[in-house]
């Protein structure tokens, strides 16, 4: 994450995510990685990327399913 950048970090994250979405790095209908390793990889705390997350479910982009991970919709 680029602390020197003028967004936030949840903001920074969400664009990553969004990008790996739209690239088919995570495709629709599967689990992008778990919180613990989403936070792990960019070295965010575990708020940063619930925030994120929460962020591309309130959108639509993603689904929450508690106790099996957050999984990528198909586009509408």
């Amino acid at each position: 994450m680029d602390d020197q950048a003028m967004d936030p970090v949840w903001v920074q994250l969400t664009a990553i995510l969004m990008a790996r979405i739209d690239a088919g790095v995570y495709p629709e209908g599967r689990a992008i990685p778990s919180l613990n390793q989403l936070r792990q990889e960019f070295g965010v705390s575990r708020g940063t990327v619930v925030k994120a997350t929460g962020y591309l479910e309130e959108n639509e982009i993603v689904r929450a399913v508690h106790g099996r991970g957050v999984f990528v919709l198909p586009k509408q």
